[in-house]
Formats: structure tokens, sequence, C-alpha cells
């Protein structure tokens, strides 16, 4: 019977984990050895499996599923920090990348838009050659209208005092 539960028991693990299946089948054996014994100690007694050998059946059956969960959840929490840390990992790698990719494409940002402040003060600049020029122009035809202006009061006094001694 104890034969039976322990196969059933083992078929039920997972086979990929071989050394917990090898340390519960061990735990398994040592069980079904003093359960042994103490049957063939009772058999001795009285002939029958009493109160004792199934109270130390209970026990011990309470410590091997105290074990099981104990080294299931030891199992679980190590590969969860395993995948963790993977994870972990592979998240910081492609921040870094992507960080990297976003630096260089801000620096190249940047440097048009240097280039492209440069172009501005080199139109501002000729712009406000071009304002100077014009104002000087402006101020010389200003100086020359003047001029002219004086030159046709003066040809005009010359005109009429040649009308007037012509008369």
């Amino acid at each position: 019977m104890i034969y039976v539960i322990r196969n059933k028991f083992s078929n039920d693990l997972p086979s990929r984990d071989n050394k917990i299946t090898n340390e519960l089948s061990a735990r398994i054996s040592e069980i079904n050895v003093n359960l042994t014994a103490e049957i063939e100690k009772n058999k001795v007694r009285d002939g029958s499996i009493t109160a004792e050998i199934e109270k130390t059946f209970i026990e011990m059956n309470k410590k091997f599923s105290i074990e099981v969960s104990t080294k299931i959840a030891n199992e679980f929490s190590a590969c969860l920090f395993e995948v963790n840390s993977t994870f972990t990992a592979k998240l910081v790698r492609n921040n870094n990348e992507l960080n990297k990719k976003l630096t260089g494409e801000i620096a190249k940002i940047n440097s048009r838009d240097a280039g492209y402040i440069s172009k501005a003060q080199k139109i501002l600049s000729i712009v406000n050659n071009v304002t100077t020029r014009l104002d000087n122009i402006e101020e010389a035809c200003c100086n020359d209208f003047g001029n002219i202006s004086s030159e046709f009061t003066s040809i005009k006094i010359s005109i009429e005092a040649l009308r007037n001694e012509m008369i």
C-alpha cells in the first residue's frame, strides 16, 4: 500500500526537476522503511496496525507535506528571482540603448539648430547692412535735394535778374 502511494506521488512530480524528485523519493523511502519497521513491531506485539502507527504515519505525513511545500516555495522563489533578474537586466540594457539613440538624435537636432541660428544671424547682419546703406543713400539724397533746391533758387534769382534787366 505504501509503495503504491509512493509511486503515485512520484509520478505526479514534474519530470523537469530531478533534484527535487530524487529528494522526495528518498524521503518517501525513509518514511516507508520507518512505517514498515513499526508495522513489524506491531505484528510481533499483537498482529495489527495500532493507533500508534497511524499517529506516526500522520506525523510523518505532516512533516513530509511541510518539507515538500518548503522545497516548492524555495524553488519557485529561485525561479522568480532568476526571471526578475533577467527581465531587469534586459530592461536596463534596452533603456541604455534607447537613451543613446535619443541622445544622438538630440545632438543632431541641436547641431541643425546651431546651423540655423548661424544662418539667421548672417541674414540679419545682411539686412542691417542693407538698412544702413539705404539710410545713407536717403540722407545723401536729402542733402543733394537741399543742394539742388538751393541751386534752383539761385538759378531762379539769376533768371529774374536777367528778366528785370531786359525789361
